[in-house]
């Protein structure tokens, strides 16, 4: 959304936010977005495109906060999980969204395909300099790290419910969340570091 952008349109695209995130892509309604967010029907339109045109406006925003607060470094791919983890319990909207996304449209539809693809080229740059420096191991695909890294960040926000079957209790307490934040750091730390492979 442009810097410039008006209170109004600020709040379309927080109504929109909750309206999708509650409902996701085919159960959100345009009119319902409208009252939440105190403006015209007209007005969404003429500013956001149809509905999924602002579902994708609002799924980039959400990314491009979350990648505004999260990035991945050479020297810290361990301490990715952590804040990855952290900001997606702070943020279940986000998680909605995307789970909503995955749910409604092919992997090749989704909202800003190219764009999103191009950003996560750069964490895969990184986790490969990281190889380069000794921090890990050069044996692992690092597409295949980046995929096992979000998935450990945020895999049992996705299903908070098999999270609590498996833990035997609530998983989303800030004692738990801060036990399993320091376990995915630690495990992240044991998985990726290099091995010393001894000739055969």
């Amino acid at each position: 959304m442009p810097r410039d952008a008006t209170p109004t349109k600020k709040r379309i695209l927080a109504a929109a936010v909750a309206e999708f995130a509650e409902h996701g892509i085919s159960g959100a309604r345009i009119d319902r977005i409208a009252t939440r967010a105190e403006a015209n029907k007209r007005a969404i339109y003429d500013h956001f495109g149809d509905k999924r045109e602002l579902f994708g406006i609002v799924l980039a925003d959400q990314l491009d906060r979350l990648a505004g607060e999260v990035e991945l470094h050479a020297d810290r791919i361990p301490e990715f999980v952590g804040e990855l983890f952290d900001y997606c319990a702070a943020h279940p909207e986000l998680v909605r969204l995307v789970q909503w996304e995955a749910l409604s449209l092919p992997a090749n539809q989704a909202p800003n395909h190219a764009r999103r693809s191009a950003s996560y080229q750069v964490k895969v740059d990184a986790i490969a300099e990281a190889q380069r420096r000794g921090h890990v191991d050069p044996g692992l695909d690092p597409r295949r790290i980046l995929l096992l890294l979000i998935g450990m960040a945020e895999w049992t926000l996705y299903v908070p419910q098999l999270a609590t079957m498996i833990a035997g209790e609530p998983t989303n307490t800030p004692e738990q969340r801060a036990d399993h934040r320091a376990f995915l750091v630690a495990l992240a730390q044991q998985l990726l570091q290099p091995r010393d492979h001894p000739e055969s």
